[in-house]
């Protein structure tokens, strides 16, 4: 049975959405609702049969629509989230699932209440790479992990109803998030505003979690240069997860070995480097937008909860509601 989908937006993302859904078998997109004139203009083109409307209330009370997409600005996410859950439709929401954590934690307490799916954007969980990152963190073969850190830069695009901490991070910390199988005690941030007051254009967030942990996030959209970075140092072995690089893992033999001097004197030893062989482990890669939409599909038919559910979006709102908190503090810690 095919799954009547209705889009909300169809701006910056939406059009990789619609791509997606409408190559999915199981899917049968309905109808895209957006205000601007020519991003009808651009569906009704580009897909013929589609329904276009500027209101997106039509979409809600189409009984052919099973579930509602919404890849509109953050700011509008709660809301259109909330009307769709309440008019019996399964929603999946771009990320932020939220700007408030008590708003995201009420989406998922609506969804539970009414057995619908609610899930959230976060692609890069669905990324192969990121996904083969896990296997090794999970089957340790980099041993303890002590702490990562990552970097989203790039020159634009710039924003100006979010910072680059909403725009951005929420990729990070999902992937942080999912990583670790915690979420952070702890978190302190730091940014400037160079381009619009009151909008940080850079950002740099320190999470601690309860295991001893850390993560650094470092997002820009003012940078010279493209990247898509994450580096992961565990006592055995490290990893460099780099989304632009052709070899997008790469596991590094290296570290800082403890060498007892007398197998019977443990307050003696020496820390000797380790510097090993470098693995280039293929990656089998396919869209993570197509993989995202098709958990989507799978979710609504089977009942059970995708990935990216409700509640790992809720986790993510939280971490950047406090690390909002400590931005407007001037990067005094808030503990969650």
């Amino acid at each position: 049975m095919t799954t009547g989908i209705g889009l909300i937006g169809c701006g910056y993302w939406g059009p990789n959405l619609l791509r997606n859904f409408r190559r999915n078998p199981d899917a049968r997109v309905v109808a895209v609702a957006d205000r601007d004139s020519s991003r009808r203009a651009f569906v009704e083109r580009e897909y013929p049969g589609v329904g276009t409307t500027d209101d997106h209330r039509w979409l809600l009370d189409d009984p052919e629509i099973d579930a509602v997409v919404v890849a509109t600005p953050a700011s509008t996410h709660a809301d259109l989230a909330r009307e769709a859950l309440e008019k019996g439709k399964h929603v999946l929401v771009e990320k932020p699932l939220a700007m408030r954590a008590g708003d995201a934690e009420a989406l998922v307490e609506l969804a539970e209440a009414r057995d619908l799916i609610l899930m959230a954007g976060h692609t890069f969980l669905y990324n192969a790479a990121v996904e083969r990152l896990k296997r090794e963190v999970d089957a340790g073969t980099l041993g303890e992990v002590y702490y990562l850190y990552s970097q989203r830069l790039n020159l634009g695009i710039v924003r100006s109803d979010v910072n680059a901490m909403w725009n951005l991070a929420p990729h990070d910390v999902s992937i942080v998030l999912h990583l670790f199988g915690e979420e952070p005690q702890r978190v302190t941030a730091q940014g400037a505003c160079y381009l619009q007051p009151g909008i940080e254009d850079v950002v740099f967030m320190d999470l601690a979690f309860p295991s001893g942990r850390h993560a650094h996030i470092h997002v820009s959209w003012l940078d010279p240069g493209k990247v898509r970075r994450m580096t992961v140092v565990g006592s055995k072995k490290m990893c460099v997860y780099d989304d632009i690089a052709e070899a997008k893992i790469a596991l590094y033999d290296r570290g800082i070995d403890r060498q007892f001097e007398q197998p019977s004197d443990y307050g003696l030893h020496q820390l000797v480097k380790r510097a090993g062989d470098i693995v280039l482990p293929k990656i089998d890669f396919q869209e993570p937008l197509a993989k995202e939409t098709a958990a989507f599909l799978t979710a609504i038919q089977t009942g059970e909860a995708p990935l990216s559910d409700g509640r790992s979006g809720l986790a993510v709102v939280r971490v950047l509601e406090a690390c909002q908190r400590s931005l407007e503090a001037g990067g005094t810690p808030v503990t969650l």
